[in-house]
């Protein structure tokens, strides 16, 4: 590690600072997880699962509330199953916006599934 950080200081100078990395290794199987109630796609998923399972991205949940009440739905299509309600003012953590399809999880509950991007906005809003 010192030797990383000397050839960094040789080649960036030594006055600035030089960013400490956190290694892993990815070892073993995969744990199996439940895509109902954990927010892992084949290309996104939220940070929190990273400890725990590999994604090409990771997104931190940003918080959003229902501005209507919505179905959320198994997947972005209009005629997908629904597997919650969600009233008006309910919380969303929102990790994608694609195509007009929020895709995260209700706080309340945690789980996961996408909603018509028009129905939430940021919680912060008044």
């Amino acid at each position: 590690m010192h030797r990383l950080i000397a050839a960094r200081q040789a080649k960036w100078g030594k006055g600035k600072q030089v960013a400490q990395r956190t290694h892993f290794k990815l070892t073993g199987a995969s744990r199996p997880y439940d895509p109902a109630r954990q927010a892992i796609r084949p290309d996104l998923a939220d940070v929190a699962e990273a400890a725990h399972h590999f994604a090409p991205h990771y997104a931190r949940a940003v918080p959003y509330r229902l501005r209507q009440a919505a179905g959320l739905l198994a997947s972005p299509t209009a005629d997908a199953d629904a597997v919650a309600q969600l009233a008006v003012g309910a919380e969303f953590a929102l990790l994608d916006i694609t195509g007009g399809w929020a895709w995260g999880y209700a706080t309340a509950t945690h789980v996961v599934g996408y909603l018509p991007a028009d129905s939430v906005e940021p919680a912060s809003t008044p």
